[in-house]
C-alpha cells in the first residue's frame, strides 16, 4: 500500500481527534500561509500542486489523492469569478466546497458520509470528522488563494471550540477572513452531509453553537 494512503497509527488518530479543541495558529503568517500550520500537524504540505490529499476516517487516518485537472480547476474559477461582493463570494465558496466534497468523496469512498460524524454515531474510513474536513477544505481554500481566485477573502487559521468540561464536544472549522474588515467566517462542513453546502457564519456565531 502506498505510504500516502496507508492508515495512520491509532495513537496518531486518538491525538488528532483530541486536538479538535486545540488552537492551530502557532505558525505565524510571516513563516507560512494561514492554515499551513494546521496542515503541517497532519504532515500535509502546501506546495503549488494539482494533487490534493483527501483526509478521511477520522483524524486523517486514511488518505487518498485527488487530481485537480485543468477542467476541474476551470470549474472552480467559473464559480468564483461570478462573485461581485464579499457576500456573493462566500456563497461561491460554499458551492466550491460542496463540489470539492463530492469530487473527494468519489476517490475516498466517503459518498455516504453523515453530518456530525463521531465515534458514538458512525465512524470508519467512509466517514469524516472535523479534522478531516478542516484539512480538506483548508487545502482547497489555499489553492484558491494561491490562484488569486479569492477577491474579497483570505484564508485564516482554523478555529476551535468546546472542551468537554464545558458540556460541548471539541470541534474545529476552517476559516476565511473578509479582507475589507477582518471579519472571520467559518466554512464548516462537519455539520453537513456529503455534498451539502458548508455552514458559513461569523466565528462569534459559530463559537456560540453547541
Amino acid at each position: 500500500m502506498p505510504a500516502w494512503k496507508r492508515p495512520r497509527p491509532r495513537r496518531f488518530l486518538i491525538a488528532a481527534i483530541a486536538a479538535c479543541s486545540l488552537s492551530w495558529s502557532a505558525v505565524t503568517a510571516a513563516e507560512s500561509p494561514a492554515g499551513a500550520g494546521f496542515l503541517g500537524q497532519l504532515s500535509i504540505s502546501v506546495p503549488p500542486s494539482s494533487v490534493f490529499v483527501v483526509c478521511h476516517g477520522f483524524g486523517c487516518a486514511y488518505r487518498d489523492q485527488l487530481v485537480l485537472t485543468p477542467a476541474k480547476f476551470s470549474h472552480l474559477r467559473a464559480l468564483l469569478a461570478a462573485a461581485r461582493s464579499a457576500g456573493e463570494e462566500r456563497k461561491a465558496i460554499a458551492k466550491a466546497v460542496a463540489w470539492f466534497d463530492v469530487e473527494g468523496g468519489r476517490v475516498a469512498g466517503t459518498v455516504n458520509r453523515v453530518a456530525y460524524a463521531s465515534a458514538d454515531t458512525k465512524s470508519g474510513p467512509s466517514q469524516m470528522d472535523c479534522i478531516d474536513l478542516t484539512a480538506n477544505i483548508t487545502e482547497l481554500l489555499l489553492a484558491l488563494e494561491r490562484a488569486k481566485l479569492l477577491k474579497y477573502h483570505r484564508v485564516g487559521d482554523p478555529v476551535s471550540r468546546g472542551f468537554v468540561i464545558d458540556g460541548r464536544r471539541p470541534h474545529t472549522t476552517p476559516v476565511i477572513v473578509e479582507t475589507a474588515n477582518g471579519a472571520q467566517w467559518s466554512v464548516d462542513s462537519w455539520t453537513r452531509a456529503y455534498g451539502e453546502h458548508p455552514d458559513i457564519m461569523t466565528i462569534s456565531e459559530w463559537k456560540s453553537k453547541r
